[in-house]
């Protein structure tokens, strides 16, 4: 169970309820204060720089000239991932326009590997190539790199990755990376590298980029930046902007064709539909097989011949789903077995979750772990056996929060046989008798970086009167959302609850909220909240913090809230409105008798939990619980027990409680920032049943 609820950072602590001014937040909240700022923002041509700042561009365009004039062999060298398949995808489709001969490599996953390795050297030169082009890869492979240099290949790299201290001795390397970097955006993803290349071609007179080409490779390389998890700001959201307008009316045949399959009654064509539909199908083939279904996808003229394989991409990516959900279960399970070495357990550990399995498909890795990290609000990385390498374990990593997961894999490279990526997801290599050295080296880095609270940033409070289409609107204005400019998410107190209703057999909710003032009613959805029915009654009082969207059904446009949190009004009690105070004062020692006088008259029979308060609070977490661990609010899970055994319990009775299970071997907890509180079922011990009137704890809270 997961009920912890969020904290939040305001960013404007001011009341809205009128649009313009909701208009001037949301810019002030992202630093845009000029008018000249505000315009560039929102234009459609906004940020745009001249390919020639990157390190080695001319170079570059130099020996690719020389190359397509004279005849020569190029080969495009990707990698399996969306946008390693899209930035070959440019490339090809801009050198087949020149009449050139063009090839091209993607690595399979499983058998080479990521990257321009040795494990597949032997492929790339039985193509006997002249000048090799990588994409979205080798800005890390000076070895393989120099083996094809003493081959008398020529190589040019494009990659947007991380670098490391030495750089491959190719002929000419296009990375904003690099420590010398001269680039003005250091946030291109592989496929924004390789349109940048084909826009300085274009510079060339005997080497133009036509029309079709160029809006073919803008929407590429917009689909690839969605997909990558880089910064949606500066020149990645031109891009974007870019690739959404071409994509109303698409060029790229598969494009096209993947569109009209997946864009059906409802959906709308933006950076969620994009993330969600259309990259898992693409990133499915190289996860499971090999990516020539998803080149062909981009490369396929014919609209038949691209509707074949999007149908088969399709197919792949429900393949790859069942088998993700597989692999996703075992990996709670592991996560939650009580067998876990104390270590390792969520109550104890800090960092990422590590977990390792057998014969997991190294193609959901990286999915999986992200399912993870969102599931139990902290990063992950996923491991199994390394195909190739096989005294190694191979894994997938994806950062929760602002955690720097790249950054703490550098501070302990000296546990890695490899690793690459970049803050927000990693790949990592290990040998596996050094998985607890370095489980533990990650451990102690990632204590100093990670924070105990779990903070969601709040743009301002709207009042209910806001929540209509025309803010929807203003809000529309600063798509698209992503990383760098996170989707506005906005708080409204006091609505409340008229209807609650699970969905998709009680994992999601849905609410019908109620402004106090107006009688009116707005649906909201709480996606993965479903442990909210346990807390929230019809006639709460609640806080929301939620996003605002749209949707269509029966061909009606409907306004509905996505509910990132949602807060209870509480008792108008002291043992209620000050929980924070009257657990710190407990636990400096005072006395319950004097802590009661703060609280008033009758509240000591609501801090001292009797038999019928230890039984229905047990009863409540041992069900919460299961066989894992659970993470919970103090207020909301004292909520919890009120709304299944209908008993009076407060937070502070709750934490006594739970203070008492576990001196008596019934449960272990442990409490965090923000009175977040995470607790496992203890297994039950043979013999005399555990006396809980007769523990320390009890036994302080009865002599006062």
């Amino acid at each position: 169970m997961l009920l912890t609820g969020k904290g939040r950072h305001v960013l404007s602590a001011e009341v809205v309820g009128d649009p313009a001014r909701l208009l001037d937040i949301l810019f002030e909240n992202r630093g845009i204060k000029e008018d000249k700022e505000r315009e560039a923002f929102t234009s459609e041509d906004g940020a745009w720089y001249d390919p020639f700042l990157f390190n080695d561009m001319h170079k570059a365009v130099e020996l690719i000239c020389r190359a397509v004039d004279s005849g020569k062999k190029i080969l495009i060298y990707g990698d399996y991932d969306c946008d390693g398949v899209t930035a070959t995808s440019i490339l090809v489709r801009y050198f087949r326009s020149l009449g050139c001969d063009v090839s091209y490599i993607v690595p399979q996953r499983e058998e080479h590997g990521y990257g321009l390795t040795d494990n597949i050297i032997d492929k790339v030169l039985e193509t006997s190539p002249e000048l090799l082009i990588t994409v979205d890869c080798g800005v890390t492979n000076c070895e393989t790199v120099a083996t094809l240099k003493e081959k008398g290949i020529q190589v040019i790299i494009t990659d947007h990755h991380n670098v490391k201290e030495e750089l491959p001795a190719a002929d000419a390397i296009i990375c904003a990376k690099r420590e010398d970097n001269t680039y003005p955006f250091r946030e291109l993803c592989g496929a924004g590298v390789a349109l940048k290349l084909v826009e300085a071609m274009g510079r060339d007179g005997t080497h133009k980029v036509t029309p079709s080409v160029w809006r073919q490779a803008i929407e590429a390389a917009g689909i690839a930046t969605i997909a990558d998890l880089v910064s949606l700001t500066d020149e990645n959201r031109t891009i974007v902007k870019k690739a959404f307008r071409s994509l109303k009316n698409p060029v790229n045949p598969g494009i096209k064709v993947m569109l009209d399959l997946l864009l059906t009654e409802g959906k709308e064509l933006d950076e969620t539909f994009i993330s969600f539909n259309f990259v898992p199908r693409i990133n499915a083939a190289g996860r499971l097989y090999d990516s020539s279904q998803a080149l062909k996808l981009f490369l396929e003229d014919d609209p038949a011949g691209a509707r074949e394989a999007a149908l088969e991409l399709t197919r792949q990516n429900d393949e790859r789903k069942q088998i993700e959900s597989v692999v996703f279960e075992e990996a709670v399970k592991q996560v939650e077995s009580p067998s876990r070495p104390d270590k390792w357990s969520l109550i104890s550990m800090k960092g990422p979750i590590v977990v390792y399995g057998k014969g997991w498909h190294q193609g959901v890795l990286g999915i999986v772990a992200g399912k993870l990290s969102q599931y139990y609000r902290r990063s992950a990385i996923v491991f199994t056996d390394d195909s190739i390498e096989k005294d190694c374990v191979k894994g997938s990593g994806r950062a929760f929060g602002d955690y720097d997961l790249f950054g703490s894999l550098t501070k302990i490279s000296d546990t890695l046989v490899n690793f690459g990526g970049h803050k927000k997801a990693a790949g990592v290599v290990v040998k596996k008798d050094r998985i607890s050295e370095f489980m533990n080296a990650l451990e102690e880095v990632s204590s100093d970086d990670i924070s105990d609270e779990d903070v969601t940033e709040v743009e301002c409070e709207l009042t209910f009167g806001m929540l209509n289409r025309d803010t929807y609107k203003t809000i529309g204005i600063f798509k698209p959302f992503g990383i760098g400019n996170k989707r506005p998410q906005f708080l409204t107190r006091g609505l409340v609850i008229g209807g609650i209703y699970p969905m998709s057999g009680g994992t999601h909710m849905r609410l019908d909220l109620v402004s106090g003032e107006t009688g009116e009613t707005l649906s909201a959805v709480g996606f993965g909240m479903g442990e909210y029915l346990n807390v929230l009654t019809a006639g709460d009082v609640v806080d929301i913090v939620y996003s605002i969207n749209e949707y269509m059904f029966r061909g009606e446009v409907t306004l509905s809230l996505h509910l990132d949190d949602i807060v209870p009004h509480v008792p108008d009690e002291f043992l209620w409105q000050k929980a924070d105070i009257a657990e710190n004062l407990y636990e400096s020692g005072m006395g319950i008798d004097q802590i009661a006088k703060l609280a008033g008259s009758s509240s000591k029979e609501k801090m001292v939990p009797n038999a019928d308060t230890l039984r229905a609070c047990y009863t409540v977490v041992k069900e919460s619980a299961g066989g894992g661990t659970s993470f919970a609010d103090s207020k909301l899970l004292a909520k919890m027990v009120r709304v299944k055994t209908d008993l009076d319990i407060t937070p502070f009775q709750l934490m006594r409680c739970l203070e008492i299970f576990e001196e008596a071997g019934l449960v272990r907890y442990k409490v965090t920032g923000g009175k977040k509180i995470s607790y496992t079922l203890c297994p039950p011990s043979e013999g005399e049943k555990p006396k809980l009137t007769q523990t320390k704890s009890y036994m302080r809270l009865i002599n006062g």
